[in-house]
């Protein structure tokens, strides 16, 4: 019994040890006040199928523009290329920002990419979070080039405290006109096609159209407060023609709203529900009012159903924290789902076959009140059906936790759960 429990506690601290050096989404987080409204209340007399629903998510910052095109893209095998493609087509501007950048065989792909635009006159902007990325050989390369690369709030002793705030955002913008969001870090373990531990599952979304402008405004958030700069003018905002028939907003969240845009695009949507629920995410620890939400929903009538990573995940300690708050969503019937084969990094969901979101927020506290974080909401039945399809062959290759699972599962394993639920803020 004593080795039984030593061994997954002992385990599990060694993990969180290990994690304050740096690994996937996981940032050292400073202990300070924070003033952003987390709580909600609204009148659940919206129907997400119903054009109020539609009128209303406006409400969260940006308006429903139509004229897009969207393209939902799977693992580093359909991203890379994609992104790669684009930027070596581009003809005015290119700017990235996201938070894992490594000077490895992905990072070579993407810097060399961005040379190659910067040498043909195009204007290349790189910004990087100065926890997540690591520039080394790779950054004299690209400034010798032209492109202009930095760091977002790079580490200083003196600024410590401020350590935790970072970006979190997966941002490319091409020519003002086309931009890419998802789950996305330029790192090795995104090569590939999932096919093994070695080969991160993700999903990122390529839109063409108006929105673009959208995603690019918040790319320009955080270069201003980087670097000063305000970016105007036709290289960054072109008049651009309508390229589609898919409806889609951009949604930011920032450290200094005074509400968690990202928390009330969840919240909305889940309350607004009446036939289905289906969501996919790296870290899975929504606050009591989301749970609550969830619950709800499932007793109604809706199907609620998640898919989370298993065995294979970057920050164990995070799964663990999320099995403590797994029974009351299992009981209600809510259904749970464990990613077997690999990593799973997906930030998406799907409601009522018309609402679908991709971006780089996570439903934990970080990516609700910390992070600088964002995401693309498309109100589209076709491609909502895309991400649907998607997520049924995720489905296939996860394990359900069963209420009777997660209720027998013992002692160590709760001790486990406690330890690192009381973690959870800084996840």
């Amino acid at each position: 019994m004593a080795n039984g429990l030593h061994r997954p506690l002992a385990s599990a601290v060694a993990t969180l040890l290990c994690a304050f050096a740096g690994s996937g989404c996981f940032v050292i987080s400073a202990v300070v006040g924070n003033e952003k409204r987390e709580v909600y209340r609204f009148d659940r007399d919206l129907r997400v199928t119903s054009p109020d629903f539609r009128r209303s998510a406006e409400a969260l910052g940006n308006p429903m523009v139509g004229g897009n095109s969207a393209t939902l893209l799977e693992n580093g095998d359909e991203i890379f290329p994609a992104m790669i493609r684009d930027i070596r087509a581009a003809k005015k501007s290119v700017n990235l920002e996201t938070y894992i950048f490594q000077p490895d065989k992905a990072g070579r792909m993407i810097a060399d990419a961005l040379i190659d635009a910067s040498r043909r006159g195009v204007e290349v902007r790189l910004l990087v979070d100065a926890w997540g990325s690591k520039f080394k050989g790779l950054g004299q390369q690209l400034e010798d080039a032209g492109v202009d690369a930095r760091k977002y709030r790079p580490l200083r002793l003196f600024a410590i405290h401020k350590v935790g705030r970072r970006t979190h955002r997966k941002i490319l913008v091409v020519d003002g006109r086309i931009a890419y969001t998802g789950g996305l870090g330029i790192d090795d373990r995104w090569l590939g096609d999932a096919r093994n531990t070695k080969e991160w599952r993700d999903t990122q979304v390529r839109a063409e159209g108006p929105v673009a402008a959208q995603m690019q405004a918040i790319f320009s958030e955080d270069w201003t407060f980087t670097t000063g700069e305000i970016l105007t003018g036709e290289r960054f905002y072109p008049k651009i023609e309508a390229d589609g028939g898919t409806l889609a907003q951009a949604i930011k969240s920032s450290r200094g709203d005074s509400t968690s845009l990202a928390k009330m695009l969840f919240y909305i949507a889940i309350e607004s529900a009446t036939h289905s629920i289906w969501i996919e995410n790296a870290y899975f620890l929504p606050d009591k009012q989301v749970r609550e939400a969830l619950i709800q929903a499932e007793q109604r009538g809706v199907d609620v159903q998640i898919i989370v990573p298993g065995r294979n995940i970057d920050l164990p300690m995070v799964r663990f924290a999320s099995w403590k708050s797994y029974g009351a969503m299992l009981k209600a019937g809510v259904k749970i789902w464990e990613y077997q084969p690999t990593m799973m990094h997906n930030k998406t969901m799907v409601v009522d076959g018309i609402y679908s979101t991709v971006g780089s927020i996570n439903f934990e506290a970080r990516s609700m009140s910390m992070n600088a974080e964002e995401c693309l909401a498309f109100y589209d039945k076709a491609f909502a059906a895309k991400m649907e399809a998607m997520f049924g062959q995720d489905r296939k290759r996860s394990q359900q936790i069963t209420y009777a699972t997660w209720k027998h599962r013992g002692f160590p394993k709760k001790l486990s759960e406690t330890v690192f639920w009381a973690f959870s803020p800084y996840y």
